[in-house]
């Protein structure tokens, strides 16, 4: 939903609601007065499960189980005088502010461009994003994205590293928590009064952590060796002796 404010009462009703949550990061480009996210948004969750039909702690196949978290972020954006609203978008995931320009930085998630807010000075919005989860660590050296079965392989390296074994640490039960980037991003374009930055269009952008927990399913059953194999108590009968 969004809804379009009268001026000049807007911007003191703005100011009077609730301020920007804890730790949000704004970027604001010249055309761009204001951007917040308005309310908490929820944490997730996701389960992590070794796939692997071996027992066998190094040919584990971690595997990344449950929905995709989907985050409905409630924001405002205002622009300053003179200018209006293009469009807004939201990525998972950082965004730098370059001037005329966003960039998103690997970005695992975005929302589809609202546009249907163009030409208001200001705006309440919600927008859906889903993050987009690898579902396996991968091979790559360096992971940008949003992948926690990489993490877990981490966490179990470092384990291994301290002289423990990898079976240990994966029979166990254990959860940990990853933090998402959800980053709101504002168009504002300027009217023809400003002589400077006439028609000129500008981004904003607002950050704010959400976490995901992710809880992996210990394998009791995993070693890092060889399984035993079953051995047999059955005697040989003796050889039959010579016939003379």
């Amino acid at each position: 939903m969004n809804s379009k404010f009268a001026m000049p009462v807007a911007l003191a009703a703005l100011t009077i609601s609730a301020g920007p949550l804890a730790a949000d990061e704004t970027q604001l480009g010249a055309t761009v007065m204001l951007l917040e996210i308005e309310k908490q948004i929820p944490p997730s969750n996701l389960g992590l499960k070794n796939a692997s039909p071996s027992k066998l702690a190094r040919k584990r196949d971690l595997v990344v189980t449950g929905e995709s978290p989907q985050f409905t972020v409630a924001a405002k954006a205002y622009c300053k005088e003179g200018a209006t609203l293009t469009a807004v978008q939201v990525f998972m995931g950082k965004v730098e502010i370059t001037g005329q320009q966003a960039i998103p930085m690997a970005s695992y998630g975005q929302s589809a461009k609202r546009v249907d807010i163009a030409g208001q000075r200001g705006a309440r919005i919600d927008i859906p994003v889903t993050v987009n989860v690898a579902r396996r660590a991968g091979n790559s050296l360096v992971e940008l994205g949003f992948n926690p079965a990489k993490v877990y392989e981490k966490k179990l390296a470092d384990y291994v590293a301290k002289g423990n074994t990898a079976a240990e640490y994966l029979r166990e039960t254990q959860a940990f928590d990853m933090d998402t980037t959800v980053t709101l991003v504002a168009w504002c374009k300027m009217g023809s009064g400003n002589s400077v930055l006439s028609g000129k269009t500008y981004p904003g952008a607002v950050s704010h952590k959400v976490p995901v927990t992710i809880l992996y399913n210990g394998d009791p059953a995993i070693v890092d060796g060889p399984a035993p194999r079953a051995t047999s108590t059955t005697r040989k009968a003796p050889a039959a002796p010579p016939v003379k």
